[in-house]
């Protein structure tokens, strides 16, 4: 699978991604195709992320499918070549592809998306093979958005969502409650993936309580986005939790002009993308 694709299943969606009536208390900026299809193919790649076991009829539907795709692009690789004089370098930017098979399993892949907001993250994940995903946001507006955008994805029997609030107490180090309210049992699912606010409006921390809840409910890997300037931060809290954390891609995340304070059109924000593996067990996630 190439990133392309991923990129081009999720086109659909590019103007459906934007909040109802976002609420700055809750930092809610839309995710962009872009960055949820790199951290959904990053998931396949790394082999957290892999389909169910498909019958023989579905693979030969998947091998025909993939092959008629192969023979469009080599017919627009032959359109270019004669077109251009030069030949053009291709290449995907996020480096080799791998094979997406780390972990076996006949049952596919579980998801949880935390603060899933309109919902892009979560469909990008069964895009890439997930089976079933727990959407879970505080906002009603924001999961009525994430259905509808499932709907237009024909992905409905794959999702259940989930109206909760993480439980945030605003405090910095061990005052942290270490019950994050979620009505979710520890390890519920294989991946949890999010983007969670950066705490830059009177939530100092908040990223790192949804990070240390994605840690709590996922059995396999954690992915987040955190602020590139929080790297060291992020990383050693979570090391000190006693896992493994690597940030995986280094991107830029997109804020338009949503809010009346907002005097730009359009600010990049650098961003990593994290991944947690949650595989080795943890500490103590209060620290």
């Amino acid at each position: 699978m190439k990133l392309k694709h991923v990129q081009s299943s999720l086109s659909a969606l590019t103007n459906h991604l934007a909040f109802p009536s976002p609420n700055i208390k809750l930092e809610q900026y839309p995710t962009s195709v872009e960055l949820a299809s790199h951290l959904a193919w990053m998931a396949w790649n790394k082999g957290d992320i892999v389909e169910a076991e498909s019958s023989e009829e579905e693979e030969e539907e998947e091998e025909e499918e993939e092959e008629e795709e192969e023979e469009v692009e080599e017919e627009e690789e032959e359109e270019k070549e004669k077109e251009e004089e030069e030949d053009e370098v291709g290449g995907e930017e996020e480096g080799e592809e791998g094979e997406g098979q780390a972990i076996e399993t006949s049952e596919g892949t579980s998801v949880l998306d935390l603060g899933c907001g309109t919902g892009v993250l979560g469909i990008s994940s069964v895009v890439v093979g997930a089976s079933s995903v727990i959407a879970v946001d505080t906002d009603p507006s924001a999961l009525e958005s994430a259905r509808s955008n499932v709907e237009l994805m024909d992905m409905t029997p794959m999702f259940t969502f989930l109206e909760a609030t993480l439980n945030f107490s605003g405090k910095k180090g061990p005052g942290h409650p270490p019950d994050d309210g979620l009505p979710l049992p520890d390890g519920c699912v294989d991946v949890v993936i999010t983007n969670p606010p950066f705490g830059t409006k009177n939530n100092a921390g908040i990223d790192i309580a949804f990070l240390r809840a994605a840690c709590r409910l996922g059995r396999r890997a954690a992915y987040s986005f955190h602020k590139t300037s929080t790297r060291e931060h992020v990383l050693g809290t979570v090391g000190r939790w006693g896992y493994k954390a690597k940030v995986e891609a280094e991107m830029r995340f997109d804020v338009g002009k949503i809010y009346k304070f907002h005097k730009k059109d359009n600010v990049q924000i650098e961003v990593d993308l994290i991944r947690v593996d949650l595989t080795g067990g943890g500490g103590d996630l209060r620290s």
